[in-house]
This record gives structure tokens, C-alpha cells and sequence, in this order.
């Protein structure tokens, strides 16, 4: 499984680390999503690279070092760990963080319209918004 990692001299320390921080399910499964190659950057000039991690069930946005929030990242799918309490990052992030530190990632230029369809795609705005009209009844 952690064939990726091996490559590039990870050594069993660093694994070791990992395990110390974050629960088993969330390093194997961050370490399995790097091994599947499902870590995809997106850059686009001028602005923050967009990370996109293909996991299991879904596709979740992730951005990384950027200050919109308390936490120095996002995740579609990290409010849902967040606010369990049982974790500081899911393993969509950890992932992203690991293929950003380890260049095991898969990159795509994007231009800013690319970006924004992907974003409406990811946080289902591409429905038309109904009209004033038909909200009244």
C-alpha cells in the first residue's frame, strides 16, 4: 500500500510519526488515496492551487494554506470530522498535504472559468435558482 511513499524515502519514522498524530483509519486511508494516484492540483495563475481528492464515495475540494477560516485549510468533507471532535483533519486533507510535501500529486492547469465550474459542479450551484415568482404561492 505504501508504495508511493517508499519511492521517495519516507522512512518508517515518519510513518511512525503519522501514526502517533492522527488515528490508524485516517494515516492508511490518506496513504491509500496516494497510492491510488487520487490527489489531483489543479493550478490556476495568480491565485491558490486548488486540490482535489478522489476518494472513495466522492470528489472533495481541498484548499490548502490559504486563510479563509481559523483552521490553515479546507475540505468539502471536513466539517463533518470537525465537528465530531474526534479528529483535526480528515483524511481527504491529510492526503493533500502529503501529495503538496511529496510532489505525489497529479497536476492540471486550470483558468479561473475552469475553477468556477468545477466549484459549482463540487457544491451542487449549477441549479438555476428559482425565481421570486415561483416562491410566492
Amino acid at each position: 500500500m505504501f508504495n508511493a511513499l517508499i519511492n521517495l524515502t519516507v522512512t518508517d519514522e515518519h510513518l511512525h510519526k503519522l501514526y502517533a498524530v492522527f488515528p490508524e483509519t485516517i494515516v492508511t486511508g490518506a496513504l491509500d488515496l496516494l497510492d491510488r494516484e487520487n490527489v489531483i492540483k489543479y493550478t490556476i495563475p495568480g491565485s491558490y492551487p486548488q486540490y482535489q481528492v478522489i476518494g472513495s464515495s466522492d470528489i472533495y475540494s481541498v484548499l490548502l494554506d490559504i486563510s479563509i477560516s481559523m483552521t490553515p485549510f479546507f475540505c468539502s468533507f471536513a466539517y463533518a470530522v470537525l465537528s465530531s471532535g474526534s479528529h483535526m483533519m480528515c483524511k481527504h486533507i491529510l492526503a493533500a498535504r502529503l501529495a503538496n510535501k511529496l510532489a505525489l500529486f497529479i497536476e492540471r492547469p486550470m483558468t479561473p472559468d475552469d475553477l468556477q465550474a468545477m466549484m459549482l459542479r463540487q457544491f451542487n450551484l449549477d441549479e438555476p435558482a428559482p425565481h421570486a415568482s415561483a416562491m410566492v404561492a
